[in-house]
């Protein structure tokens, strides 16, 4: 065997925590977008809204666009959900293969204590 189950262990624990450390910065993005979104949306109801015969005039553009905007934050949303889930998922992933490499970690031990234990007992058997 190339390493200590524990070593492997840990190392799939970096890597597992390192795709967690992914998931969550497309859920960042992913909320910045959405943000941008919402605050393009609140500017088009504002123009709307306005009594500005320049944004009377574009009112139909602004209707269709923040009919597609709105499409985008549906989607947005959606993909957040997801998002969402998969960071739990992989955070979940890694917090068992910690657990995992702690308890190889422990078992490993045991067993070198034990082989001292049990060296220094055949040691002190052969001397008498």
């Amino acid at each position: 065997m190339a390493g200590s189950r524990a070593a492997k262990l840990e190392r799939l624990v970096r890597v597992q925590r390192q795709l967690e450390r992914m998931a969550e910065t497309l859920l960042s993005q992913t909320v910045r977008e959405q943000v941008s979104v919402d605050d393009t949306r609140s500017a088009l109801v504002d123009a709307v809204g306005s009594f500005d015969p320049v944004h009377a005039a574009m009112s139909r553009n602004y209707a269709q666009r923040f009919q597609r905007l709105s499409a985008k934050s549906q989607q947005l949303e959606g993909m957040k959900s997801v998002q969402e889930k998969r960071v739990l998922t992989e955070r979940t992933k890694a917090d068992r293969l910690a657990d995992q490499a702690a308890a190889a970690a422990s078992n490993e031990e045991r067993a070198a204590t034990d082989e001292t234990l049990l060296d220094l007992l055949d040691a002190t058997m052969k001397r008498r």
